[in-house]
């Protein structure tokens, strides 16, 4: 096959339902020719395609770094670079393919955690480097779900890098997303410094939609928050 072939028929294969078939199915695609085809899925118009290839990132990381870490590590720092204002991209997805190959790779997220940290962190002084806070609500979307991907597997790390320090900004952005998901990672890190900023969304009946696990749930800001505080308690 071709790599338009291959881009095809793993698209065919991401439209399918069952995640773990996917998982299976992908491994058995040449990986450099899955590699590229996913980067150019994670910005498909279509929602299940997008949001499967950033599992599939999850599915073939592990098995590339187990063989080759250098090669793992080049995929790594080909995100880096496409949220990297000088690639001239977006990076649309990019946040989220990162935080499912970390929490698959434990090795790669523990070179990696803290550039993804970093998208969340103002300029200033941190363990690795300065903050690369980005702006654009559309990716702080992706960039706080990513964050909470990986904080049940990762929380100490998380907060030993410094990201409970600069979340409140969140709160009062005008995406309903992105003001979900900072109620949600706050529950997720056990945040308690923001109890009053989770309190005051609780009328917040706005709706998110979001994707977990192979599933796309569908919430509210409200619902959110509210699940935040219990988490608190």
């Amino acid at each position: 096959m071709n790599r338009r072939q291959i881009k095809q028929h793993l698209v065919e294969l991401l439209l399918e339902r069952d995640l773990a078939r996917i998982g299976e199915a992908i491994l058995q695609f040449p990986e450099t020719a899955a590699v590229n085809a996913l980067f150019s899925c994670l910005c498909d118009p279509r929602e299940t395609v997008r949001w499967h290839a950033v599992s599939a990132f999850g599915f073939l990381l592990p098995g590339i770094a187990s063989r080759d870490m250098e090669a793992a590590r080049t995929i790594m720092r080909r995100f880096l670079w496409m949220l990297n204002d000088e690639s001239g991209g977006i990076g649309w997805g990019v946040p989220e393919a990162m935080a499912e190959t970390m929490v698959s790779c434990p090795q790669l997220a523990g070179e990696y955690l803290h550039m993804l940290v970093s998208y969340a962190l103002d300029d200033g002084p941190e363990l690795f480097q300065h903050g690369n806070f980005v702006e654009l609500e559309r990716l702080q979307e992706g960039v706080l779900w990513g964050l909470c991907r990986t904080a049940p597997n990762y929380r100490s790390r998380l907060l030993e890098l410094g990201l409970s320090e600069n979340l409140g900004i969140y709160f009062q952005a005008e995406s309903a997303a992105v003001r979900g998901f900072a109620c949600r990672l706050c529950g997720l890190l056990a945040l308690v410094r923001y109890r009053d900023e989770l309190q005051a969304l609780l009328s917040e009946q706005v709706h998110v939609r979001f994707y977990h696990d192979g599933v796309f749930m569908d919430t509210t800001v409200s619902a959110m928050a509210e699940t935040a505080l219990a988490e608190l308690e």
